[in-house]
């Protein structure tokens, strides 16, 4: 038999359900690549596990930076984007960095979250 031959027996490896999606430091590794415009406007249409990421995992949402979306003001209120990056940080937000993210009204919810 040669060395590390086991004579053909593998060692039993655990199942692993793949419908959960991937473990949660891989998902957020992903996550924290993309942009936050985009992880609000897409990531919870994937699937179940980059949902419940995108939406309740605060450290993704410790740093927010939300430039260079000028098309989507056509579309969307990115004031509203900005308040719901600022509430998925559940108060960890220690910095927020946005071009015409919102107004008066927005820094000082921002300063109360």
């Amino acid at each position: 038999m040669a060395s590390g031959d086991l004579g053909g027996v593998r060692e039993a490896v655990p199942a692993r359900d793949w419908a959960d999606g991937p473990g949660t430091d891989a998902l957020l590794a992903i996550l924290h690549r993309l942009d936050h415009v985009d992880v609000l406007m897409a990531a919870d249409q994937v699937c179940r596990s980059w949902r419940r990421a995108a939406r309740e995992e605060s450290s993704l949402w410790r740093r927010i930076t939300m430039r260079g979306h000028e098309g989507i003001a056509r579309r969307l209120s990115r004031g509203g984007l900005a308040c719901e990056a600022v509430r998925r940080s559940a108060g960890r937000c220690e910095a927020f960095c946005g071009e015409y993210a919102g107004d008066d009204g927005f820094l000082v919810y921002l300063s109360e979250h």
